[in-house]
């Protein structure tokens, strides 16, 4: 499957099971599995395909 899990940059996890991102500026819209919808703001920092892993840093 192509979920990820996005952290912030020390490590804390955001979201699991994300497959959808929308980037609006500061403000990145994830979406999970289920439709559930969480609203950050940040920058993504780094995205790593090979760990299904994304980087956000919190502003």
């Amino acid at each position: 499957m192509c979920e990820s899990t996005v952290y912030s940059i020390d490590g804390t996890k955001i979201m699991e099971d994300v497959l959808n991102i929308k980037i609006n500026g500061n403000n990145i819209e994830l979406m999970d599995i289920l439709n559930t919808k969480k609203d950050i703001n940040g920058t993504i920092v780094e995205i790593d395909l090979d760990k299904h892993g994304i980087y956000i840093d919190l502003k």
